[in-house]
């Protein structure tokens, strides 16, 4: 069930690593107070960690559902958590930002991801319930629904399913898989005070699939 991911942060122009594993309540408590050890002030976080389970809904386990929800729900749940307490304490503005995914609005060609997609609808969700409630505070939540992007963790996907690439080329409409480059901009934008009025938006980054999803047939 351990699942690590790396959480990073500047101090003095460099970047500082630490490992935690998220479906831990012990480690993520030990993670945060590190990082509020070496920082004098926190403004704000980007939740990127997930896992996917990509296969038919009966197949699926109790422990591919214990998992994802995990990860991907409790995990940047209290993540965040983490960070607003820290905001608030310190009586500052801030930016939140989740990664969400295209499957919490529609389906994704190719794929069979109903309790991955599940737990992103759950970050979608949460996310637009926080954004109303921390506006008062200054906070602003926002995600970024990515497509098909060229992750290790899609990649590894493919290798298994060579299809699978086929619908990573022609199921978006400006025709490419996107690359990890195209979620930086958008989340540096959120991160940004030159987003500083906005809150409860999710960024869709996925060469256009929300609008167009059901025109493209794959075969599984």
């Amino acid at each position: 069930m351990a699942a690590g991911y790396i959480y990073e942060w500047a101090k003095g122009g460099l970047l500082i690593r630490v490992r935690c594993d998220l479906t831990k309540e012990e480690d993520i408590n030990r993670t945060f107070n590190q990082i509020y050890q070496e920082l004098d002030h926190v403004d704000g976080i980007i939740t990127a960690a997930g896992v996917c389970v990509d296969k038919p809904f009966l197949d699926h386990t109790w422990d591919d559902i214990r998992r994802q929800q995990l990860v991907n729900e409790a995990g940047t749940f209290f993540a965040v958590q983490h960070v607003v307490r820290k905001l608030k304490e310190q009586s500052r503005k801030g930016s939140i930002v989740m990664i969400c995914s295209q499957t919490s609005q529609h389906v994704s060609p190719g794929h069979q991801l109903t309790g991955y997609a599940g737990t992103k609808g759950f970050v979608w969700s949460f996310a637009r319930n926080l954004a109303h409630e921390l506006a008062i505070d200054g906070i602003r939540v926002n995600t970024i629904s990515p497509g098909y992007i060229a992750t290790n963790m899609n990649l590894n996907i493919a290798a298994r399913r060579p299809s699978i690439l086929r619908t990573f080329h022609e199921a978006p409409p400006l025709g490419r898989v996107g690359k990890p480059e195209d979620l930086k901009m958008a989340a540096l934008y959120l991160l940004s005070e030159g987003s500083s009025y906005v809150t409860g938006l999710d960024m869709a980054v996925d060469g256009g699939m929300q609008v167009s999803s059901g025109n493209f047939k794959s075969n599984l």
